[in-house]
């Protein structure tokens, strides 16, 4: 059984996107050796856990690898991190990532970490859902228009994600007053925004409390990737064999938590120091169990670029597949 290293990855989400617009498209500056283990950075939510549960059950070993895992607290900080040869593969969001290739950062999709959409069974309360007050008059995604919503960061995946939510209730986001917040939840309870949005287990918690209404699920990704394994062009093409046996690891690492609820509580609770008995209510996402394909990356794409997420041209999906 591999032993998990646990590092802090510290940056802020504004010095990585400044990082990474001054970043050169070649990924100079990136370590491009991986003699020792892969050093993995992991966005420490439910969304990462696959990646732990697949280094404590030998997974990783199974396929010839040895890892060092990384937290980090947002998606963005790892960019940087990658360009910098601080990590060699990072877990982030689908936008995060497409945003970062859209200004230039010579990234390559690994495998895909978390399927969006809403998944079977979870229809009325899910991996991420949209809240209001108790008593709110808002009772649809749809009424969310024309109103105003809290959100960590504007052109975000939470933000796109509750866009394109809306607009497929039968709403109309454009016309949503989005509030940037560092705790949105905070400003939904004292009246500063009519609506906000939770991933899990925030949101079990909340609804133990009985003080917020769900909405309902937020459509993640749009129904495509949601979290996705990345790293440079430079590391893959100097590390093809280890960075295709990676992939295969995180495909039956995904797997093995889809098909062991019990693992995936166990492993949820040690990463994310939280209580197993409230994981055990918790809505988790399903953990992607196919490769990732240049059509899945389009898909993505267009996704982001419907709602303006590129502040240049959208990215080629052909270039960031995996060769």
């Amino acid at each position: 059984m591999a032993s998990t290293r646990f590092r802090a990855v510290a940056a802020t989400a504004v010095a990585a996107l400044a990082f990474c617009t001054a970043c050169s498209s070649d990924g100079s500056g990136s370590n491009t050796s991986a003699d020792g283990p892969l050093d993995l950075a992991v966005f420490a939510s439910l969304n990462g856990v696959p990646a732990f549960a697949a280094d404590e059950e030998g997974v990783f070993e199974k396929h010839g690898l040895e890892v060092e895992i990384s937290t980090a607290k947002t998606s963005t900080e790892m960019v940087p991190q990658l360009l910098g040869g601080k990590v060699d593969l990072a877990l982030v969001d689908t936008a995060t990532s497409l945003v970062a290739a859209g200004q230039g950062v010579d990234l390559v999709y690994v495998a895909a970490a978390t399927d969006g959409g809403i998944p079977e069974g979870q229809e009325d309360f899910s991996f991420a859902n949209v809240w209001v007050k108790k008593n709110s008059p808002i009772k649809s995604l749809a009424d969310l228009t024309g109103k105003t919503v809290g959100v960590p960061q504007i052109k975000s995946a939470p933000w796109v994600d509750l866009r394109g939510s809306v607009d497929e209730a039968g709403g109309d986001s454009s016309t949503i007053k989005f509030v940037e917040s560092p705790d949105p939840l905070a400003a939904l309870k004292s009246g500063q925004v009519d609506a906000t949005t939770t991933p899990e287990p925030v949101g079990t918690v909340e609804r133990a409390k009985g003080e917020l209404h769900p909405l309902g699920p937020v459509n993640s990704g749009g129904g495509g990737s949601a979290y996705v394994w990345v790293t440079t062009r430079a590391f893959a093409d100097a590390n093809k064999d280890k960075v295709k046996a990676f992939a295969e690891a995180v495909r039956e690492g995904n797997k093995a938590v889809n098909d062991d609820r019990d693992l995936l509580v166990k492993t949820a609770a040690d990463v994310l120091k939280a209580d197993a008995a409230l994981l055990e209510k918790a809505a988790f996402p399903v953990y992607s169990e196919k490769p990732l394909t240049k059509d899945d990356i389009e898909f993505s794409v267009q996704y982001m670029n419907k709602y303006d997420m590129f502040e240049k041209a959208a990215p080629d999906a052909e270039k960031l597949i995996l060769p």
